[in-house]
């Protein structure tokens, strides 16, 4: 088991980022294979899977972080996450992370997220940011919003489960006018939306 680790995380990596070398390629089916033919437990390959899908999460919030508020002051980057997460937990919305993100991206300019439907690519231009917004993402899924949003403050932490929609602060679309106004934070005006917080799932 212990010799083929290194093998299994290089093919679990290349599954969430996507192998485009050679060599990375290399890896993925040689870890893949190690994976269809390895005699494990049912343990392990549950957590083989649940590690998977916990580095997929992350990837995609951390995109959503860096696209839509990599500019903003700390409070800003939580309340976007905050605002993914809780739709996350509505069944108005996909129930992962990487659905809620990506909703609607073949749907040019129509899409709930701009950057996943703008024709630009998605990957990360400023690694360094990424990688801060990598590690809010991890906080966030780990920890909780409810839970992160205290190092913020009291008064951010008691309205964190009511985000449900932003927007940019010098643009007004329609469906605001229809929803509840909670706070400006940063560049952003964030919303609740009733439907979706009644059909919070947990």
């Amino acid at each position: 088991m212990t010799e083929i680790l290194p093998k299994l995380f290089a093919a679990l990596i290349c599954v969430v980022m996507t192998c485009t070398t050679t060599n990375a390629a290399s890896l993925f089916v040689s870890g893949m294979t190690l994976l269809s033919t390895k005699a494990f437990t049912s343990n392990q390959i549950q957590q083989i899977e649940k590690n998977s899908f916990r580095k997929q999460e992350q990837y995609c919030l951390a995109l959503g972080l860096y696209h839509e508020a990599r500019g903003e002051p700390v409070i800003g980057q939580y309340a976007v996450g905050a605002t993914i997460l809780n739709r996350v937990r509505s069944s108005a919305y996909p129930n992962t992370v990487c659905g809620v993100v990506f909703q609607n991206q073949h749907k040019k300019h129509r899409c709930q997220f701009s950057f996943a439907c703008d024709d630009i690519t998605t990957k990360p231009s400023n690694l360094k940011s990424f990688n801060k917004m990598q590690m809010l993402a991890n906080n966030l899924l780990k920890r909780g919003v409810f839970r992160e949003a205290k190092f913020i403050g009291q008064k951010f932490q008691s309205r964190v489960h009511d985000m449900t929609h932003y927007h940019r602060h010098d643009v007004s679309p329609m469906w605001a006018k229809k929803l509840e106004q909670i706070s400006l934070l940063g560049a952003h005006v964030f919303f609740k939306s009733e439907r979706v917080t009644k059909r919070y799932t947990f």
